[in-house]
């Protein structure tokens, strides 16, 4: 498992390099957006791949390992969605980007849940050279 997860974050570290490279590039050359916007989207896609083989995996391992006992949800939360995010950084920078990469990973799991009527809690998250984010997010249908 443990190899797994070190290949999963370097995958995600140069996915998310990479991205912030065209990112920069976008801001530089504005001429190139249109171009740029497109090779983002295509990098949307492989950011999507990357997750669902490493959950997959996690999938795989978590049969194989007695489930561990759910945190409960403060019950003062009413909303039809519940968020929970930790994010971890060294500097405000690196927080940025990381909240950033958190908020596109979370537009995907929304997505997800809106497109399935019973869907479950879903988490999620990344570690690397700019620090760590974890969420879980739940919706009242699932309860």
């Amino acid at each position: 498992m443990e190899k797994v997860d070190d290949l999963t974050r370097e995958k995600l570290r140069e996915w998310q390099m990479r991205r912030l490279e065209i990112k920069d590039r976008i801001q530089s050359h504005p001429e190139q957006t249109l171009e740029l916007s497109k090779v983002l989207d295509l990098m949307d896609d492989e950011h999507a791949d990357i997750l669902s083989q490493a959950e997959m995996i996690r999938a795989t391992d978590a049969a194989d390992e007695p489930a561990a006992p759910a945190e409960p949800t403060p019950l003062s939360l009413t909303g039809a969605f519940t968020l929970q995010l930790n994010v971890a950084a060294q500097s405000a920078e690196d927080l940025r980007r990381l909240l950033d990469m958190a908020v596109f990973e979370l537009q995907q799991q929304i997505s997800a849940m809106a497109s399935t009527p019973d869907a479950r809690p879903q988490g999620g998250g990344m570690s690397g050279s700019l620090g760590e984010y974890r969420f879980e997010l739940g919706s009242q249908g699932n309860a």
